[in-house]
């Protein structure tokens, strides 16, 4: 019963990671023992912590996403604050009021940096969405590998048996099929890696712009 019930979640989740060209019933192996099929059962769980390790990775999607909306919504917000302390600025030198011109000044200066942080937070938001974007897709992947390596073990299992499930039936078609899903694997997890290494450079330069944006805010009231 469990087995069977392990091999209808497989089915249910199928579109998630893929399709496989090459799949073996598992009714053919219901002259394999447990033990036999121990093999199998790994391969299976491995799927099982790939398909929990998806819905995480559509969890970061989704989130990166929105907080790239958010990103996007603050660096409009700081380009109108700029607009607004220039615009103070102008009015400032107009009059005789030193205080007014030094104040406004430092408040011009404290917008520019602080449209320069909102603008490096939306370079930094938008490169981490792309990332968790393709972290899914390489996620999606190693789904997609995990199920091709059940079909091997299975074929392996029948191959070592004698059992031909189908009528054409071979194990090399298998092997093919889970070494090209890891192939795919393998070039989505490379991808989303380097766009990780992009997405924590961003970052660093975020905060520093951060750091200078709070400082020349903090000089505004001295």
């Amino acid at each position: 019963m469990i087995r069977t019930l392990s091999f209808a979640l497989l089915v249910g989740l199928a579109g998630c990671g893929g399709s496989l060209k090459n799949t073996i019933d598992d009714n053919a192996l219901n002259a394999t023992s447990m033990e036999e099929r121990q093999q199998i059962q790994a391969a299976r769980d491995e799927v099982s912590r790939s398909e929990d390790a998806l819905r995480q990775a559509k969890a970061n999607e989704q989130a990166a996403e929105h907080d790239a909306d958010l990103a996007d919504n603050e660096y409009k917000s700081a380009k109108l604050a700029k607009d607004s302390a220039k615009i103070n600025k102008q009015a400032a030198e107009q009059g005789g009021d030193v205080n007014a011109k030094a104040r406004t000044a430092r408040e011009l200066t404290a917008a520019e940096k602080a449209k320069t942080a909102a603008d490096a937070k939306t370079d930094w938001a938008s490169k981490k969405y792309k990332f968790t974007k393709r972290a899914r897709e390489a996620t999606e992947a190693m789904l997609d590998a995990n199920k091709a390596k059940v079909e091997l073990e299975k074929a392996r299992l029948c191959q070592a048996k004698g059992i031909k499930p189908s009528e054409k039936f071979s194990a090399l078609e298998f092997e093919q099929q889970s070494i090209e899903k890891q192939q795919k694997y393998n070039e989505a997890r490379k991808e989303a890696d380097e766009l990780q290494v992009k997405v924590q450079d961003l970052e660093r330069k975020y905060q520093t712009a951060q750091q200078d944006a709070d400082a020349a805010k903090n000089a505004v009231g001295q």
